[in-house]
C-alpha cells in the first residue's frame, strides 16, 4: 500500500471509530493546538467555511500526498476535537522523522483522547518528551496509561525509558523484569534490554543475550544496537579475512573472552598474576591471530604485567600482526614499562610511520600519535619534535589549529604536565627555526591560559593563590615583554595579578585595560582575553551590544559571555532568556554542574543567588545550585 492510500485509510478508520466515540475539551482548559491560551479564547472560536464532511470528502478525492497533508493540517486547525484528522498526521510526521511536528500533534491527541490513545502513539510521545527534557510530564502520561490500560510491554518499556533518563538504573532493571514476565520472547523487549545493557557498559551480558536470541535478531541489523553488536563482532574478529568463522561462532568466542576480561578486571591485586595467567590461557586460542581481539588478549597480558607470557603470545601472532600499528604500540608499552627506551622508541616510531602512510590516505590512530609525542616530549631532541610536528601537520585538515590539535593529543591523566612541557619545547624549537603554522605568540598565549586556569582553580576552590603559580605567570610575562611579542593576553594576565600587589593600582589597571582594547585581536585566545577583561575589570556592555570578535568564538561561548555580562549589568530580562536557553542545552548534555561552576568564576555565592532570585528562577534550580556551591566550598 502506498503512503497516500495508507493515510486515507487511517482517516477512514478513525472516522468510523469517531462515530462511536466523541471527545470534548473543557472551555477553560488549555487549547490542544499548543497556543497556551484557554480553549474558549482560541480554537473554540473557529468558524470554518468547510464542514467535517467536506474535509472527509476532500481527503477521498485528493491524489497528491503533500496536498493531502496540507488539507489534514487545515482540518485539524478548524476541527481540533476531531481525532480522524490528527492521528494520520502523527503517523506521517513520525515516518518522516519530523519530531517537532509529531510531538505537537501527539500532545494534541493525548489532551483530546487521554488513555484512549493507542499505545503505539504513547511510546513515541514519551520518548520525544524525554528528549526535550519533559521528564515529569512524560512519567505522568505513562502512569496514567498503565493505570487505565494495565501493564503491557510497550508501556513498561516507556516507563523504563523515563527511569533511564533519570539514571535510576535499578528501577530500569526492575521494570524490564516485570516486562519479561509478560513475554520473555518479545522482540521489542529483547532489543530494549540489549540497549539497556549496552548503556550499562555490560558487554558480557549483551553478548550473551544477543547469542541466545541470535536467530531471531540477526535480520534486524537496521536497529542501532544490533548493528553495533554486528559491527563489533565483525571488527573484533576480522570476519572479512576470516570467512571460515561465522558470526554465531565469533559471538560465542566473544562472550567467553569478554567474560574472562571482566573477571580479570575484578581480580584482587595480590591474586592477579597467577589467576590472570590461568584465565588468559583458556581463551588465547579462541580468536584468529590476525584479529583485534587477539590484540586485546595481548593487552591484558601487559596490564597484568605478565611480561614472559606477553612475549610468548606476541611471537605467536607476530607473523600476521607485525605491520599493525596497534600491535607495535603494545610492544612499545611493554618495553617502555620495563625501561628499555631504545626498543620502545623503535616500535612507537615504526607504528607512527605505518599509520601515517595508510593506503586510505586518512590518519586514524591518534593514540599512537599521542604516545609518540609524549615519548618525544620526555626523551627526544628538539629536531625530533620539529619533525613530528611537520608530519602531524600534514595529517590534519589545513583549517584546523595545529597547536590546539597537538595539545589535544596529550589529553590524559598527566595532561597539564605534558602540555606545559610540550609548549616549552616548542618555544625552544622556535628559537632555532620556524615551524609552519605555529608562532611564538600562540605558544605563549596557551602557556598563559594554562597558568591562569590553575590560578582560577586555586582561587575558587582553595581561596588562595599559590605563590609559585603567580611567579610562573610573572616569568612568562617577562619573557613575552623581552621578546616584544604583542599579545592582549599579556595585559589580561597582568590584570589578574594586580590583586596580589600592594598599593593603589587603579591607574595601572586603567592602562592595562586601554592597552588590551587597543591590541589587535586575531585569534581565539586574543578574543578570550578581551572578553575576560571586559567581564572582570571593565564595562561589559559591548559584549551585549556589539558582540565583538565573534568569529573567533563558538555560539555557546558567546552566549555564556553574554549571560555573564547581562547579570553583571543587571539586565535581567536579557539574562533570563539566555539563562533558560543555556540551562536547557546543558541539561540535555548532562553539563549542568560545569555550567554553574563556570558562573561561580565571576560571582560569589551571595551575588549569584540574588541574580537567580531577580530572574525568578524556580526553587528547584536554585537548590541545585546551592548544592553545587556547597560541594565547591567543601
Amino acid at each position: 500500500m502506498n503512503n497516500l492510500n495508507m493515510i486515507k485509510n487511517l482517516v477512514k478508520e478513525d472516522k468510523d471509530q469517531q462515530s462511536k466515540i466523541s471527545y470534548n475539551i473543557g472551555r477553560n482548559e488549555k487549547c490542544p493546538c499548543g497556543s497556551g491560551k484557554k480553549f474558549k479564547k482560541c480554537c473554540a472560536l473557529n468558524n470554518p467555511e468547510l464542514s467535517r464532511e467536506d474535509y472527509f470528502q476532500k481527503v477521498k478525492e485528493i491524489k497528491d500526498e503533500e496536498k493531502l497533508i496540507a488539507v489534514l493540517k487545515e482540518a485539524v486547525e478548524n476541527y481540533p476535537l476531531e481525532q480522524s484528522f490528527i492521528l494520520p498526521l502523527i503517523v506521517y510526521s513520525l515516518q518522516h522523522s519530523n519530531y517537532q511536528t509529531a510531538v505537537k500533534y501527539l500532545k494534541h491527541a493525548w489532551q483530546l483522547m487521554g488513555t484512549d490513545l493507542d499505545e503505539a502513539f504513547i511510546s513515541p510521545l514519551v520518548n520525544i518528551m524525554l528528549d526535550k527534557g519533559e521528564i515529569e510530564e512524560a512519567e505522568a502520561i505513562i502512569r496514567e496509561s498503565l493505570e487505565s490500560k494495565g501493564e503491557s510491554i510497550p508501556l513498561l518499556i516507556a516507563l523504563a525509558e523515563v527511569y533511564k533518563k533519570e539514571e535510576k538504573m535499578q528501577r530500569v532493571n526492575d521494570i524490564i523484569d516485570r516486562a519479561m514476565e509478560i513475554d520473555p520472547e518479545n522482540l521489542q523487549l529483547i532489543v530494549f534490554r540489549l540497549e539497556t545493557l549496552m548503556d550499562f557498559d555490560d558487554v558480557v551480558s549483551s553478548l550473551a543475550l544477543y547469542e541466545k536470541h541470535y536467530e531471531k535478531l540477526k535480520d534486524y541489523k537496521q536497529m542501532r544496537v544490533i548493528g553495533f553488536l554486528d559491527d563489533f563482532i565483525e571488527k573484533r574478529f576480522n570476519l572479512k579475512e576470516n570467512q571460515e568463522l561465522n558470526e554465531k561462532e565469533a559471538l560465542n568466542s566473544a562472550k567467553k573472552t569478554f567474560s574472562v576480561f571482566e573477571e580479570i578486571d575484578n581480580l584482587q591485586l595480590n591474586a592477579a598474576d597467577s589467576r590472570a595467567k590461568e584465565l588468559l590461557e583458556k581463551i588465547k586460542e579462541l580468536p584468529p591471530k590476525n584479529s583485534q581481539i587477539a590484540l586485546d588478549i595481548l593487552a591484558y597480558y601487559l596490564t597484568a604485567e605478565l611480561y614472559d607470557e606477553f612475549e610468548e603470545y606476541a611471537q605467536e601472532i607476530n607473523a600476521v600482526q607485525k605491520n599493525n600499528p596497534n600491535y607495535l604500540r603494545l610492544l612499545f608499552l611493554k618495553f617502555y614499562n620495563q625501561g628499555e627506551l631504545k626498543k620502545a622508541y623503535q616500535y612507537i616510531s615504526q607504528a607512527f610511520e605505518l599509520e601515517k602512510t595508510r593506503k586510505d590516505g586518512h590518519f586514524h590512530n591518534w593514540q599512537v600519535a599521542a604516545d609518540y609525542l609524549q615519548f618525544i616530549v620526555d626523551y627526544d631532541s628538539n629536531d625530533d619534535l620539529k619533525n613530528f610536528i611537520n608530519d602531524f601537520a600534514a595529517l590534519i585538515a589545513e583549517d584546523k589549529d595545529l597547536l590546539s590539535n597537538l595539545m589535544m593529543l596529550l589529553e590524559n591523566n598527566n595532561s597539564e604536565q605534558y602540555k606545559e612541557k610540550l609548549l616549552n619545547k616548542i618555544l625552544e624549537v622556535l628559537e632555532q627555526s620556524d615551524i609552519k603554522n605555529i608562532e611564538a605568540k600562540d605558544v605563549y598565549n596557551k602557556l598563559f591560559f594554562t597558568k591562569l586556569l590553575e590560578l582560577d582553580l586555586r582561587e575558587h576552590f582553595n581561596n588562595t593563590a599559590a605563590e609559585e603559580i603567580i611567579k610562573e605567570i610573572e616569568k612568562v610575562s617577562r619573557e613575552v615583554e623581552e621578546k616584544a611579542i604583542n599579545t592582549p593576553v599579556l595585559s589580561y594576565a597582568k590584570l589578574r595579578l594586580l590583586k596580589y600587589q600592594a598599593g593603589n593600582l587603579e591607574e595601572e589597571k586603567e592602562k592595562l585595560i586601554a592597552s588590551l582594547k587597543n591590541s589587535k585581536i586575531e585569534s581565539y585566545y586574543d578574543a578570550i582575553a578581551y572578553y575576560e577583561t571586559m567581564l572582570r575589570f571593565a564595562d561589559p556592555a559591548p559584549i551585549l551590544t556589539e558582540i565583538p570578535y565573534s568569529k573567533y568564538l563558538d555560539d555557546q561561548q558567546l552566549e555564556f559571555y553574554r549571560l555573564t555580562a547581562a547579570l553583571k549589568l543587571r539586565y535581567y530580562e536579557i539574562a533570563s532568556k539566555i539563562f533558560y536557553k543555556q540551562f536547557l542545552e546543558k541539561t540535555q548534555k548532562s553539563e549542568l554542574g560545569s555550567f554553574f561552576i563556570s558562573l561561580l568564576r565571576y560571582f560569589d555565592s551571595k551575588d549569584i543567588l540574588e541574580h537567580l532570585e531577580n530572574m525568578e528562577v524556580n526553587e528547584e534550580i536554585v537548590n541545585y545550585l546551592i548544592d553545587i556551591m556547597n560541594i565547591k566550598n567543601n
